[in-house]
């Protein structure tokens, strides 16, 4: 036992487990904590931790009843309820990858699995409380966001060496200080005079943040694809190549890195938010779905739920929906976007959403179709006086304009959206969104369901040119959408050679199968697809 760290300190224990929290109880006081307080949630925790400041916090990271332990620790971090110097430390029976990453990116101080020993949590405690005392002055800099004092003292430490063993610690703090400071130069020399000792991960990973600030692409790829490679930099570097390739405009590729990151570590709103964003690039509704979704699932009892995630959940339902041949889909989706509006209405009762539910119940209606119905109901609203207070609202507003026909009014709606773009700091994914959507529903006129009901008719009467010209315009903007891709294949294995240039007739060619192999065919669907590989041996033998 450390005799130089005091028995008085203050101590929080989260558990619901009262076995668990009785031998925590037990352990604490035999190993001489006094100052220990118990309680059995993480709500009732926050406000503890508001009213009062504790040395350590130990935490279940699998609490049931309400906000877990990733959320209470996120709370405590993001709005600076407790100091830096107050310690850490997540319990948890189980140790499955999404949740090591999960730890991985909160940073607690320290994780201990059950079951543990006296002794394991004799360490650990020593450990952090040591670590945090030793670190007591800079973190007096950087409670008054003195960055350059904090290195300053930083510094004085690490040259007066007085514990070895703080060292990488110190040296791990000195390159995150460099990074927010924005010093890329000495960042950079730091970094590789740290490697050049030990190969740290951090010092890696802080080296390519170095590089990707200094414009240094192709180095810092190069030391990316290493950190792929290894289990605890992976999600790390999968995300820092989801945002190079985003840059280079690469966006399927871009949104394969953030798959990943997003399924090794699902519980990170931020990336979740990338994510839904790059899948509407990529006209990827049904990830645009599943991103909205878990959203709404782990912000839930959160610090970041709010109305807008069920709204935004309402409408990637629709749009999914509305990228689907499929009616019993369609009605599932239909009923889930309804859910949404109820759980709204349940969860927030008092906030003022009236409006934008309003432009949901009117797509869900085209959705249905009953645009005569919906355009009565976005007749209800004032477009003339056109004010942005929230994006996701005023996109949502222009796309059921579009749909139900009324392009003149939707089209208003794209350009003060796109004005308000040029002003207004908007997060750059969201940004790219907004101009494809604002040009793609420019220049289409027809909702991309019924363009594809159009160009059917075309190729009913043998309007090879308009049918094949409409069933291309319906499938970029559905490139997922089976029943389209398989209208676009007959339409040009039908219509004269000559129509198409050979090069651009095969690159179609292999999307479209491409889509239907991943899609699914009703029955009647499938047997045309089963006709046009009769008829067509080569094209399918390619």
């Amino acid at each position: 036992m450390d005799q130089n760290l005091s028995r008085e300190i203050k101590i929080l224990i989260i558990d619901e487990q009262a076995l668990a929290q009785n031998y925590l109880r037990f352990a604490l006081e035999k190993l001489g904590y006094t100052q220990v307080h118990f309680t059995d949630k993480a709500q009732s925790a926050l406000q503890m931790c508001n009213d009062r400041q504790f040395d350590l916090i130990i935490c279940s990271f699998n609490l049931q009843q309400g906000k877990d332990g990733y959320q209470l620790y996120e709370e405590l971090k993001v709005r600076r309820i407790q100091k830096l110097s107050t310690g850490f430390i997540f319990i948890s029976a189980e140790t499955d990858p999404s949740l090591v990453y999960s730890v991985l990116e909160l940073q607690p101080d320290e994780f201990l699995a059950k079951p543990y020993t006296m002794r394991d949590l004799q360490n650990r405690i020593e450990r952090v409380l040591k670590r945090k005392q030793e670190l007591m002055p800079i973190y007096q800099w950087l409670e008054q966001n003195r960055l350059d004092r904090a290195l300053q003292q930083l510094d004085h430490m690490l040259a007066e060496g007085q514990n070895p063993k703080l060292v990488p610690v110190l040296l791990r703090f000195k390159g995150d200080l460099l990074l927010q400071l924005a010093d890329y130069d000495k960042a950079q020399l730091f970094f590789r005079s740290v490697l050049a000792v030990q190969p740290f991960n951090w010092a890696r990973m802080g080296l390519v943040k170095t590089l990707l600030a200094k414009g240094d692409v192709a180095q810092a790829t190069a030391e990316m694809q290493q950190l792929e490679q290894k289990g605890e930099t992976r999600l790390f570097a999968l995300e820092q190549l989801a945002e190079l390739e985003f840059r280079r405009e690469e966006f399927e590729l871009a949104q394969q890195h953030l798959e990943q990151a997003t399924s090794l570590a699902p519980r990170n709103l931020f990336r979740q938010q990338k994510l839904q964003q790059l899948s509407r690039l990529n006209h990827d509704y049904e990830r645009q779905y599943k991103a909205a979704r878990d959203m709404v699932k782990f912000a839930r009892y959160s610090m970041y739920e709010q109305p807008e995630l069920y709204l935004n959940l309402a409408r990637a339902c629709i749009d999914f929906a509305v990228s689907l041949d499929e009616d019993g889909e369609t009605n599932k989706l239909s009923k889930q976007a309804n859910d949404c509006l109820s759980n709204l209405k349940s969860q927030f009762p008092d906030a003022d959403t009236k409006e934008q539910q309003l432009v949901v119940q009117a797509r869900l209606l085209y959705l249905k179709d009953q645009k005569d119905k919906a355009k009565k109901l976005l007749a209800e609203l004032d477009h003339n006086n056109i004010v942005i207070d929230n994006l996701e609202a005023a996109l949502d507003k222009a796309k059921a304009l579009h749909e139900v026909g009324l392009s003149q009014a939707s089209r208003q709606w794209f350009e003060q959206i796109t004005r308000y773009c040029q002003q207004q700091q908007t997060d750059p994914y969201l940004k790219s969104y907004l101009q494809q959507e604002s040009n793609e529903r420019a220049e289409l006129t027809t909702p991309p369901r019924e363009l594809n009901n159009i160009a059917v008719m075309h190729f009913q009467h043998g309007n090879w040119q308009a049918a094949l010209a409409a069933f291309e315009h319906a499938f970029r903007l559905l490139p997922r959408n089976s029943g389209i891709a398989l209208n676009l294949l007959q339409s040009m294995l039908t219509a004269p050679e000559h129509l198409l240039p050979p090069q651009k007739r095969q690159h179609l060619t292999q999307a479209c199968l491409r889509t239907i192999e991943k899609g699914k065919l009703d029955p009647e669907q499938n047997r045309r697809f089963e006709q046009l590989k009769l008829k067509h041996p080569a094209v399918f033998a390619r």
